[in-house]
């Protein structure tokens, strides 16, 4: 028979601390239900030990709700992004008809008005002859 396998055990969810006699290299994890029942523990174990808050775990792996979040929110991004990219395109939208006929009004309004200072100087000549 060989010699039974190491692997690192699965941490329950919790608060953990890591307690090492100071100057070691390994120690302990003690895990907490809470962060305030983690917080007295690490206060109670300082006095004569060398104390390494790990934090939260969920599942086994080291939890922070902070990069949670910040996943969650690249994620929707990314999620908005492609449906904004699939949804499809609006067509333009007419012109309305009403602007053409103010521009031909516009360009026939200069008209008008020169044939009004036209018609005078017309009639002048017309009668010197």
């Amino acid at each position: 028979m060989g010699r039974p396998p190491t692997n690192p055990t699965k941490l329950k969810d919790g608060y953990y601390l890591e307690i090492r006699n100071i100057g070691s290299k390994s120690g302990i994890k003690i895990r907490r239900d809470n962060e305030q029942e983690m917080i007295n523990a690490k206060e109670q174990y300082e006095r004569s030990k060398t104390v390494i808050v790990l934090g939260e775990y969920r599942d086994g792996k080291p939890f922070d709700a902070k990069a949670k979040a910040k996943k969650k929110a690249a994620a929707e991004k990314k999620a908005a992004a492609a449906a904004k990219k699939a949804a499809p395109k609006k067509a333009a939208a007419p012109k309305k008809a009403a602007a053409p006929k103010k521009a031909a009004a516009k360009k026939a309004a200069p008209k008008k008005a020169a044939a009004k200072k036209a018609a005078p100087k017309k009639a002048a000549a017309k009668k010197k002859k």
